[in-house]
C-alpha cells in the first residue's frame, strides 16, 4: 500500500473564469479557501438531485452529468492521489423499532379515539380483555 500523501504538499492549477483576461495560475494548498456559507446542506441536496440518481440502492451519477463533465474519461486517480478505498460489504440490517400495526380488527374498530388516551389506558385494556372473552 502507498503511504498517504500530505495534502499541504499539493499544488493546484487555477483556471480563470474569464480566460481572455487572465492566465492560469499554480497555487499552494494553503492559498486556497472557500467562503463561509458557500457549501451547505441545502446546496448538497440540490447537487445530488441534479446530478445523481439511485440505482439498486446505490447513488450513481446521471448519464447527462457524466457526458457534460467528461467523467467517463477520468478515473479515481485523476481526482484523488491515494488508492481507492475498499468498502466492507455489510448486509442490510433488520429494521428496529416498533412493529407494524396489525390490520384493523373488530377490537380496534370499536374503540373510539376519545377513549384511547393515556389517562384511559386501563379502561381501554379492560375493554380489550372483555372483547377477547366475547370472541372465545
Amino acid at each position: 500500500k502507498k503511504a498517504i500523501i500530505d495534502p499541504s504538499l499539493f499544488k493546484y492549477k487555477v483556471q480563470p473564469i474569464k480566460k481572455h483576461l487572465y492566465e492560469p495560475v499554480i497555487v499552494k494548498a494553503s492559498q486556497l479557501s472557500r467562503r463561509k456559507h458557500l457549501f451547505s446542506r441545502d446546496r448538497l441536496k440540490l447537487f445530488l438531485k441534479q446530478h445523481c440518481e439511485p440505482h439498486d440502492g446505490v447513488i450513481k451519477a446521471k448519464a447527462t452529468s457524466i457526458e457534460k463533465y467528461h467523467l467517463a474519461e477520468q478515473n479515481f486517480s485523476y481526482f484523488f492521489p491515494d488508492e481507492p478505498p475498499t468498502f466492507i460489504f455489510s448486509p442490510a440490517s433488520r429494521r428496529r423499532g416498533r412493529p407494524p400495526k396489525r390490520a384493523s380488527a373488530s377490537l380496534e374498530d370499536s374503540i373510539t379515539p376519545k377513549q384511547n388516551t393515556p389517562g384511559n389506558k386501563s379502561k381501554v385494556s379492560r375493554e380489550r380483555a372483555r372483547f377477547q372473552k366475547q370472541k372465545e
